[in-house]
């Protein structure tokens, strides 16, 4: 069983902004990605974990969290990741057991035991770059194809 739905009302306002300042530490990584229905421009704080060329990331509010929803709609996120920008393809939905297979024991005994998490998404790597600093400051507007129609 996931966490309760209730439960993002609380951790969307203070709670993700005070996440977002561990970005690169402790597996915490900065989701950035486009609304489908407004088209803003969203961070959400995640757990995520890279295996070669693909990123993976429990979905502990299961698929109806918003964040799964706009990437799965638009097909493309960006990420940063410790010291990397991550350009993200489309996400597959794999299980839990096949999702954390290559985290580190403490991360996946806690997605199992204690967010009781049933889905991973797995994210290929479609570009990748170092960057400098705490937040993604790209210059050049993140704007997914798919959403480039959303916003009016």
């Amino acid at each position: 069983m996931t966490f309760p739905r209730a439960m993002t009302r609380f951790t969307r306002g203070a709670v993700n902004t005070m996440t977002l300042r561990l970005v690169g530490h402790a597996a915490f990584a900065d989701l950035e990605h486009v609304a489908r229905r407004s088209g803003a421009l969203r961070h959400t704080p995640v757990r995520a974990f890279r295996t070669r060329d693909t990123v993976v990331v429990g979905l502990n509010f299961g698929r109806q969290s918003d964040w799964f929803k706009n990437i799965q709609a638009a097909g493309i996120c960006r990420m940063r990741l410790g010291r990397q920008q991550l350009t993200l393809g489309a996400p597959a939905l794999v299980s839990a057991e096949q999702g954390a297979r290559n985290m580190p024991w403490l991360f996946r005994a806690a997605l199992r035991h204690v967010a009781h998490t049933t889905e991973c998404v797995e994210l290929p790597i479609l570009e990748e770059r170092t960057v400098q600093g705490r937040r993604l400051r790209d210059q050049r507007v993140f704007r997914p194809l798919a959403a480039r129609g959303a916003r009016k």
